[in-house]
């Protein structure tokens, strides 16, 4: 399993220059509603109803710091980069993003008993940590956050133990085939509603759902997975973040006020979307190329 797809080691102090001044701007931001001042341009003559005349891109320039120095951080290359550090990365990327996951998870389950619980005292404690806007705005770079973590984590623990243990994933059956099903179904559904301009509040909640199925499908086995099915699995998946969160970076630029509420949602599905992309059309590749070198031989044989 060879290192690829990494940035030179050198970026990751830079990462470091450019994640902390952007956490701090978007604190400032978020919670303080600070503007840097002169900082945007007038995009309409006249202001409407959550869109202003003038947008001041403080916000854009927090997340662009904040997760270009994240990614700097996560996928530069370590000074020594060998077999175990990508099988270390492997195990840290699927965990990040599977632990991510389950924040969310946890956040749906509040969310639905925010809608029932009528306990003083803790329906506020439920509250709290059921705000939609919030989660989706951490949920925009948590990911990395939680890599970051574990795969330095997984590093000092390899100093002294020369193995890492195998990224665990569900069976073959019944979980691959039902992944597959309810993610097509779903998406299917979305698809029609947005054609035929009908139920927006479906469409929506299927967009909060519709991870948990792709993740069924990202997390369970091929039928044969070998050390290169987790070469390929890697190398999707770090294809996936970079995908994620260059869309998100360019979306922050271009898409403002209400309509980006609806990017950051699609965005809680981007990563296992691209991934499922990237992974299924790399073995569609190597079925095909195992086809044509079988049928050469076969041609060879009977030559």
């Amino acid at each position: 399993m060879r290192p690829n797809l990494l940035f030179p080691h050198r970026l990751r102090a830079i990462g470091w220059l450019l994640t902390i001044p952007g956490l701090v701007l978007g604190y400032l931001t978020v919670y303080n509603d600070y503007k840097i001042p002169d900082f945007g341009m007038q995009l309409r003559k006249s202001s409407e109803l959550f869109l202003p005349a003038y947008e001041n891109f403080t916000n854009e320039l927090a997340l662009a710091l904040v997760i270009t120095g994240l990614l700097f951080i996560a996928f530069s290359k370590q000074k020594h980069e060998d077999e175990l550090t990508a099988k270390i990365r492997l195990n840290a990327l699927y965990w990040g993003i599977l632990v991510n996951y389950a924040c969310y998870a946890l956040f749906m389950a509040l969310s639905l008993l925010n809608a029932y619980i009528n306990i003083k005292g803790v329906e506020d404690v439920v509250d709290l940590f059921s705000d939609k806007f919030a989660f989706m705005i951490y949920n925009l770079f948590t990911p990395l956050i939680i890599f970051i973590g574990r795969f330095y984590y997984l590093l000092f623990k390899s100093k002294n133990e020369y193995t890492v243990s195998a990224v665990r994933f569900l069976p073959n059956k019944p979980y691959r085939l039902l992944g597959k099903i309810l993610t097509v179904v779903l998406i299917l559904i979305v698809a029609i509603s947005a054609i035929t301009n009908s139920n927006d509040d479906l469409s929506g909640d299927i967009l909060y759902v519709l991870p948990f199925a792709m993740l069924l499908w990202v997390y369970s086995k091929e039928k044969q997975e070998d050390e290169y099915i987790s070469s390929v699995r890697l190398s999707a998946m770090q294809i996936a973040v970079y995908a994620n969160y260059i869309i998100l970076i360019v979306s922050s630029v271009l898409v403002y006020g209400p309509d980006f509420i609806l990017v950051m949602l699609i965005n809680l599905s981007t990563i296992p979307a691209i991934f499922l992309l990237v992974f299924n059309y790399r073995l569609y590749k190597i079925k095909q190329e195992d086809g044509h070198e079988q049928k050469n031989n076969l041609t060879l044989g009977i030559l």
